[in-house]
């Protein structure tokens, strides 16, 4: 049995008629005809269903739709469009059209009475969020300017867009006074010096004994040479002395630049390069960079350098305060320029929203790698909190976590959500009545963990904070008790991206940067006086593509950054992320361009053409596939091409052969076409072997477990199968829960293999054995047993 859907009447005033009227007879078509493309046009700006189906004075056709096409050229494809090839239900009257439920069918009959000045056209259409008034406006406009890309074409009135524009601007807080970012700090620390600032495993350190470190480090830093715009790299894992050093290169005027030890030597060699960087702080034994005259230094004042130095520059709010290198689509990074007065309004509203004030602890988790661990150091002490260090590479072990958590002094965590899930899924019984504050970013907040975090965190808010390297938290989703989810639609797979914060102006905008009706999908394009990027380190091009003039700019000279994100306004207001513009996306929080990828894997030994893809694994994680083309890649040597060149979450986890990659008609690259990996193309990189105990089979089975592998080899590399830090917990959750122990994530990087994990936990279990009782460690080999041999 079908159902009809009643048709939707919009009058046509007579000026409005007269427009379509003369478009039309320009156009060798009928009035209605114009009416029906305005129609598919809108529905395209709504649902972007390209392929079209019209029933125009009873006749069907099928058009296709998208936004590079002008207005007058669907026009002349709705006149000229052949059949569809199911017809729809015709009309039951010319007056009254309807269409099948569950179709993408489309009617149109425009009545024009005789001699009436007035149409009245009568749209059957798909059920949606679009609106008659919609409709008029991009009718008006395509109308007046038929040349119009239908991805420019307007959908709201002149009086509607300035309300919305206005409604955006109004809510946006005001700018603060500009200051140095670390000022703050340093005012807390004269204040209360004796105030505990760091929190590590074997001390605390007090505000007055930090500054009074970073002061003396500035000094050599600055007799160095470092100052003002003149870049110094961090190269330090998470400690006191990564503190020390971030503040001492801010009081001395200096960007840092972060790396990572785990980054590949190309790598750190290509960041430092691009940055051009004149000083390199690392760890006292961390050797010189080949090929790289960059001097290293270390707190430590026995390394050579003057222990007095001259003036330092003083500190303006308008220098940089660091450089962030994220993916870039040339296949080199790019790296995001922030000034103190930007750096400044993210820290000190993150310390504000969150009151992370004295009695709070903020733990610092996040690699420095990634900017949410400049908030998580530098907003609690801005603010006279303390800030919890967790071990190094402690980030993803959950039973470190786990620890810190259940002490009951952390009041403020951040997760992003993938790690989030397996934090919710690994963690046992444990609750965090503590915690007051559960922050998330980098990706969007599935809501099925919001249940996982009403049960461990009690009473505590979670929220899903919404931002860019190259602006701050713009928007947040905050959800409060009783109601968690309050403000997600019913079964929404995420929560919404959130409302504006802070001075931050986030918009929706259609390719001609004008603001679209609620519902529609345009770009999030943000303003903010103060609180954007400098831009993207010698990148003039790239920072003009993506920092542009605001077309609705409250101060002269205002700059619109267009963030390549795609969202919506829903009615109550708040903003929706409904995916990306091109092909950048998140793994794991962390910005991923293919293109560089394909970049790198396109100059590999053997390669002649390639792609790269990001597909769900077998746990429904984002992973990397690599598609390659050649007669003589070997897979194993393109790994390791791409492992001395790419940090690890750009590495591809699988790679695929391929005969040649799939084009479209039109020779480009079909992404659509590109198979998934089998079970063989997963396991390929496997070299095998036999395990040599029965801890190595155990260990060999878990592997296979987790990195979803029919077999895995005693000597194969956790990564180099697919492995990544979010599965590097899973493992070691598992390895607490089978032998009862903790084995540092660190020490795993040391040698991820399963021979190299055996024997850092026959290690582990040694030590714990021998300081145990005869009975104790009895008892305890029993039962490990036991456990052998019911697995």
């Amino acid at each position: 049995m079908t159902t009809h859907r009643p048709a939707v009447r919009l009058t046509l005033p007579p000026d409005l008629m007269a427009r379509v009227a003369a478009l039309a007879r320009k156009d060798g078509c009928g009035a209605d005809t114009v009416v029906a493309a305005a129609v598919a046009a809108t529905l395209f700006r709504y649902d972007r269903v390209e392929e079209r189906r019209l029933t125009i004075g009873g006749t069907p056709a099928a058009v296709r739709v998208t936004d590079a096409l002008r207005f007058t050229d669907l026009v002349a494809l709705v006149h000229s469009a052949p059949p569809a090839p199911t017809a729809p239900t015709a009309p039951t009257a010319p007056s009254t059209p309807s269409a099948p439920d569950g179709q993408d069918a489309v009617q149109v009959v425009l009545n024009t009475p005789p001699g009436a000045e007035e149409a009245t056209a009568e749209i059957a259409a798909p059920e949606g969020q679009w609106t008659p008034a919609a409709l008029e406006s991009l009718l008006r406009h395509a109308s007046a300017e038929p040349a119009t890309r239908v991805g420019s074409l307007r959908l709201l009135s002149a009086e509607q867009a300035a309300a919305r524009i206005a409604a955006t601007d109004a809510g946006a807080g005001a700018a603060p006074v500009p200051h140095p970012l670390h000022r703050p700090f340093e005012e807390q620390a004269a204040r209360h010096p004796d105030r505990v600032a760091l929190l590590t495993a074997d001390h605390t350190v007090t505000y007055g004994e930090l500054d009074a470190r970073a002061e003396r480090f500035a000094d050599r830093l600055a007799a160095l040479g470092a100052g003002p715009e003149r870049p110094v790299a961090l190269q330090l894992r998470r400690s006191t002395e990564l503190v020390v050093a971030m503040l001492a290169v801010l009081k001395c005027g200096a960007p840092f630049v972060p790396l990572d030890e785990r980054m590949p030597p190309e790598r750190i060699r290509t960041v430092l390069s691009s940055a051009r960087a004149q000083l390199l702080v690392s760890a006292p034994d961390t050797s010189a960079v080949d090929g790289l005259d960059i001097p290293c230094v270390t707190e430590q004042p026995d390394d050579g350098t003057a222990e007095r130095a001259p003036a330092r520059a003083p500190v303006h709010p308008h220098n940089a305060a660091f450089i962030y290198f994220t993916s870039g689509s040339t296949g080199v990074p790019k790296g995001v320029v922030t000034d103190h007065t930007c750096a400044a309004i993210r820290v000190d509203w993150t310390a504000q929203y969150y009151d992370l004030g004295p009695g709070t602890v903020t733990l610092h988790k996040t690699p420095l790698i990634f900017d949410v661990a400049v908030i998580e150091i530098l907003a609690p002490l801005s603010a006279g909190g303390s800030v919890r260090l967790a071990e190094p590479h402690g980030e993803g072990d959950v039973a470190h976590l786990v620890d810190l958590l259940t002490r009951g002094e952390v009041t403020f965590v951040h997760f992003v959500p993938s790690m989030l899930k397996v934090f919710l899924d690994e963690a046992g019984d444990a609750k965090f009545p503590g915690v007051r504050w559960v922050q998330t970013s980098g990706e969007a907040l599935p809501t099925r963990l919001l249940d996982g975090v009403r049960q461990r965190f009690g009473d505590a808010e979670i929220h899903s904070a919404y931002g860019q390297s190259e602006t701050c938290e713009l928007a947040v989703w905050a959800g409060r008790r009783p109601h968690l989810d309050t403000g997600v639609p019913p079964h929404a797979a995420h929560v919404p991206v959130g409302r504006q914060v802070g001075l931050y102006r986030p918009y929706v905008l259609d390719e001609a940067l004008q603001p679209v009706p609620d519902g529609v999908p345009g770009e999030i394009c943000v303003a903010g006086v103060g609180g954007l990027a400098r831009g993207y380190h010698h990148q003039p091009a790239l920072t003009a593509e993506r920092f542009v003039p605001h077309p609705y700019a409250l101060e002269p000279g205002e700059r619109l950054y267009r963030t390549g994100d795609l969202g919506a306004h829903a009615p109550d207001g708040q903003l929706l992320f409904l995916g990306r513009a091109d092909t950048q996306t998140k793994i794991r929080g962390a910005r991923v361009e293919p293109a560089e990828v394909e970049a790198v894997l396109a100059e590999g030994p053997g390669v002649r053409d390639c792609a790269v893809l990001v597909r769900p694994d077998e746990q429904g994680d984002a992973t990397l596939v690599g598609y390659v083309v050649g007669t003589d890649v070997d897979i194993e040597e393109l790994a390791r091409w791409a492992a001395e060149r790419l940090t690890t979450h750009l590495l591809p986890q699988v790679y695929v052969r391929m005969p040649a990659l799939p084009r479209t008609a039109s020779g480009k690259l079909d992404r659509t076409a590109l198979p998934a990996p089998t079970a063989e193309d997963r396991a390929a990189r496997g070299e095998g072997g036999q395990a040599q105990s029965h801890l190595e089979a155990e260990l060999c089975r878990l592997w296979s477990r987790v990195l979803a592998l029919p077999d895995v080899g005693p000597t194969d590399n956790f990564f180099s199968l697919g492995g990544n830090s979010l599965k590097v917990a899973q493992v070691m959750v598992r390895i607490s829960a089978l032998f009862g122990i903790r084995v540092p994530v660190a020490a795993f990087f040391e040698d991820p293999t399963v021979r190299g994990l055996a024997a850092l936990i026959e290690r582990t279990l040694g030590e714990l054995v021998g300081s145990m009782s005869e009975q104790e460690a009895a008892e305890r080999i029993e039962a490990l047993n036991a456990r052998g041999s019911g697995g």
